[in-house]
């Protein structure tokens, strides 16, 4: 049974915190993650007690910590502790993700590239399976390329990709409730919303957290992602997102689509702040997919509980901005495979064409018999109808592409001269793929 610490002297007092096995406690929880779970692992100072030992660390933590905004939904302390870990992981992750350094200025122009959209297609995906709705990446590719809209969910898809395309013009806009509201109402443009599947309870919240109402979210999401909340960089901005798709993560805002909703206002704050590359990156949400870990669990539960100090968020913050660090690692083993192609393509074909056209030939080599068309050319790369037409007239005219009917629109596909110089790239394609694949599988 653990003793009640009620009085000790500052003798005792200093002799515990030199004691070596507080010490290697306290740099742990520094240096990395210590959760409650954790300290089965460790030897404890004598004489005490894991629930004791847990309670004196985080009192020492909470010296240093932070409060998060004071919100009126809620009667208890929201904080975390830049760790030196989490301190560095966050500014490494602003430095590669802000505009115009090397990931940004590849992403310009790589952008619409099938192997680049993969990206957006699996975060939308993973979006979708946390909002309880499930659809293969097959599929989600096919909308994004243009395929015929069967159902409701696909609408849902087609609407979060011409949101997504909006996410700069959106970004000039402050962060408001109507900004907030209009991306889920877009989202369900055309959609019987009623046929939309509830999330339902994500975890498990301690009783003294009390589920706030969509107005005390989006009041907490408002404040948090205004631009003169405060100069506190401590609470900088990586640390302001993730915090800001926690609302939508745990709480209704809005009776369905809340996960999309959040990743959509995320990619607006990332542009909006100078951190354009973190809008590519998919995002993982507990307890789906591979995810769904006994650490993850134990993550959640920590900020979720009350261990008699508030509510602590260091562990949440941390294992996020390590997520999005590996993320943003495929991304940029993404870019330097296709970087490679694309130089293969330029001796192969040895024309000149731009880099847009490099992206249409680029996807030929993923799949040598597919049918091509305007519309989401024009959408990756954001410019007007004309400049996406003339890239594939020009393409046509240099005798690469052969142009055919569908419908009403025009469709294109490679020449049989092209489709078979393009499979001889196959392998760099493939190998391309192979490696994305790879560290998909790790993630």
């Amino acid at each position: 049974m653990a003793r009640k610490i009620n009085h000790i002297s500052a003798e005792d007092l200093l002799h515990l915190l030199c004691d070596d096995r507080l010490r290697k406690l306290r740099t742990v929880a520094d240096q990395g993650l210590l959760l409650h779970e954790s300290l089965d692992d460790y030897e404890l100072p004598e004489g005490y007690t894991k629930d004791e030992v847990w309670m004196i660390l985080t009192a020492i933590r909470k010296q240093a910590a932070f409060f998060l905004p004071d919100d009126p939904f809620r009667n208890a302390d929201f904080w975390f502790v830049t760790t030196s870990a989490l301190s560095f992981d966050s500014k490494m992750l602003e430095l590669r993700c802000a505009t115009h350094f090397p990931l940004d200025l590849s992403l310009q122009t790589l952008q619409g590239s099938p192997y680049i959209t993969r990206f957006l297609e699996q975060t939308l995906a993973r979006g979708l399976e946390a909002d309880r709705i499930t659809v293969s990446e097959e599929r989600i590719h096919e909308i994004f390329v243009g395929a015929p809209l069967e159902n409701d969910i696909d609408r849902v898809i087609s609407n979060y990709f011409v949101l997504s395309n909006m996410a700069e013009h959106l970004a000039e806009r402050e962060i408001t409730h109507g900004l907030i509201e209009t991306l889920y109402y877009q989202l369900i443009e055309g959609v019987d919303a009623s046929h939309l599947p509830c999330r339902g309870e994500v975890c498990k919240l301690d009783e003294r957290l009390l589920p706030p109402s969509a107005k005390d979210c989006m009041d907490a999401i408002c404040e948090r992602a205004s631009d003169d909340f405060g100069d506190e960089s401590r609470f900088g901005p990586v640390l302001r997102i993730i915090n800001v798709s926690w609302f939508f993560w745990n709480f209704d805002v809005f009776p369905s689509l809340n996960t999309l909703v959040g990743i959509l206002l995320r990619n607006i704050m990332a542009i909006k702040w100078g951190f354009p590359v973190l809008s590519w990156l998919p995002v993982g949400y507990y307890p789906f997919g591979k995810l769904n870990t006994p650490q993850m669990e134990a993550v959640f539960n920590n900020w979720s509980r009350d261990y008699g100090f508030g509510f602590d968020f260091t562990s949440y913050f941390a294992v996020n901005v390590q997520l999005y660090l590996e993320e943003l690692d495929r991304l940029e083993l993404a870019i330097g495979e296709l970087e490679r192609l694309n130089h293969r393509i330029d001796e192969l074909l040895s024309s000149d064409i731009n880099h847009r056209q490099k992206s249409i030939l680029a996807s030929l080599v993923r799949e040598p018999d597919a049918f091509l068309r305007i519309a989401p050319h024009q959408r990756m790369f954001r410019v007007a109808y004309a400049t996406a037409r003339s890239d594939f007239l020009e393409l046509e005219q240099a005798g690469f592409l052969v142009r055919e009917q569908e419908g009403k629109a025009f469709v294109f596909r490679a020449c049989d001269d092209l489709r078979e110089r393009i499979v001889r790239l196959g392998e760099a394609a493939l190998s391309l793929q192979a490696s994305q694949d790879a560290s998909n599988e790790t993630f």
